[in-house]
């Protein structure tokens, strides 16, 4: 690439990336709070749930399971190595899963990976002083909160 824009063709080569991005869905999931409504009859364990019955779960707090993540607060994306063990199938659900799993994932997986490759093709960024950490920020979706960088060519 070589401070071009990254393409379609790009994509196998960007394994370190797409672990970038994929660990930063675990750690800031877009929907932190997801609702489902049971179809029909089923048991969630041993839990009965009856046809109608309204669920809620969060991505967030699945993808922060010490049980299912070695050091759950730490960002990592070499976690995403497939030379290491993965998490149980359903235990990375940063796009819902099911009948109701976004539709545009593996979309969005590749222009966040396009995208982050481009970026940091052509720029380096630092944090500004005092900025180092960042505290996850509840709305309608989960962020990182206040990221203050400084981006400097490369």
């Amino acid at each position: 690439m070589r401070g071009n824009p990254a393409t379609h063709a790009d994509l196998p080569r960007l394994e370190l990336t797409e672990r970038i991005i994929n660990e930063t869905l675990r750690l800031y999931p877009q929907g932190w709070f997801l609702t489902r409504t049971v179809t029909h009859d089923t048991h969630l364990g041993r839990h009965p749930l009856p046809a109608g019955t309204s669920l809620a779960y969060s991505p967030y707090l699945i993808h922060h399971r010490p049980d299912l993540y070695t050091d759950p607060e730490t960002f990592d994306p070499d976690c995403w190595d497939p030379q290491r063990p993965q998490p149980p199938r359903h235990a990375f659900i940063p796009f819902a899963t099911g009948a109701r799993k976004c539709i545009g994932d593996t979309f969005a997986m590749a222009e966040a990976t396009l995208a982050l490759a481009t970026i940091t093709a052509r720029w380096r960024l630092k944090h500004l002083p005092g900025h180092h950490r960042t505290r996850p920020v509840l709305g309608a979706s989960i962020g990182p909160g206040e990221l203050r960088m400084r981006p400097t060519p490369r």
